[in-house]
């Protein structure tokens, strides 16, 4: 697997099979669903509130998220990194849920366990998004990032990502208004 882009601690340790990406399957989906509730619960305290937080279940949805993943398709792709045969952090790539350009596909989600942050693991996961999607065809790939999430927005624009000025106020996810703005990567 080619990675570019990849500061040479991060090029050892993807190259030393320090980080495994691979496809989800059904097997996954809860380790994804606990993944999930942890990494939002830390890294979206700022920006929704602690009762939304702690009222999420790692089990939600899960027969549609197994359904899904028993088969992809590129509607719906979920990679799996996984670190000394753990599972520590995931990235979803989809069909655009707003009105894309023609032949761009979306970054969902991309969550990382907290013990996990910072060690590369989210920009392997980043990167292999893009790889992937140019592999299957796509010109572009967007995603929604809130604003405010500095961490966050640093880490797409050091893979490429370019902050659009196209900014969104949805509650569509989680039911409270989340302040996003666009970024996109060509992959032209």
């Amino acid at each position: 697997m080619s990675i570019p882009n990849v500061n040479n601690n991060q090029a050892n340790m993807i190259a030393s099979g320090l980080i495994l990406l691979r496809p989800a399957t059904p097997a996954d989906a809860e380790t994804i669903g606990r993944i999930r509730v942890s990494a939002w619960r830390a890294a979206y305290q700022p920006f929704m509130p602690a009762s939304y937080l702690a009222s999420l279940d790692h089990k939600a949805n899960m027969a549609d998220l197994r359904t899904k993943l028993a088969t992809p398709s590129n509607a719906f792709r979920l990679t799996i990194a996984e670190v000394d045969d753990q599972v520590v952090g995931f990235s979803i790539v989809g069909t655009p849920r707003h009105n894309a350009r023609e032949g761009h596909t979306e970054l969902w989600a991309l969550n990382v366990t907290l013990t996990h942050w910072r060690k590369g693991i989210g920009r392997a996961l980043t990167l292999q998004a893009i790889g992937d999607s140019a592999a299957h065809g796509f010109i572009g790939i967007d995603l929604w990032c809130i604003v405010g999430n500095l961490p966050a927005q640093a880490a797409y624009e050091s893979c490429g990502f370019i902050p659009t000025g196209i900014a969104r106020v949805s509650s569509a996810l989680t039911g409270y208004p989340l302040h996003e703005i666009l970024y996109v990567k060509s992959m032209r």
